[in-house]
């Protein structure tokens, strides 16, 4: 699949360092995550149909977190997953990407650069 790096809404650096979703990227996807996303508009939807890593919701400090599918990727190259949220107002074709290193930083890339995004 390819795509463009888009700008996101910032919200995932709140989210991804959190323990309980840290804890289970780790188990499941054998990283922790840089905390925030790397977002990238893709040419046509992203295959729904998939099977996933689910990752399950919790609670913390008495504030509910929701559960989330994870795909693993390659992005350019990278090792890395795509992450779609329970609760989330993004489009088909809009995804948030996940991996162990700051994308933007490692892949050198710019809203409106191309990607190619590879299932494994």
């Amino acid at each position: 699949m390819r795509g463009k790096i888009a700008s996101g809404l910032g919200q995932a650096q709140y989210f991804i360092p959190r323990e309980g979703y840290s804890r289970q990227f780790l188990e499941h996807l054998g990283f922790v995550p840089f905390p925030g996303t790397l977002n990238v508009r893709l040419e046509e939807p992203f295959p729904a149909e998939l099977p996933a890593i689910r990752i399950e919701g919790f609670t913390e400090v008495g504030k509910s977190f929701g559960e989330c599918k994870c795909y693993r990727i390659k992005i350019n190259g990278i090792e890395a997953a795509v992450v779609r949220p329970e609760k989330s107002l993004y489009p088909p074709e809009l995804i948030e990407i996940v991996a162990p290193v700051q994308l933007r930083e490692t892949l050198g890339v710019e809203d409106g650069d191309s990607v190619e995004v590879i299932l494994l």
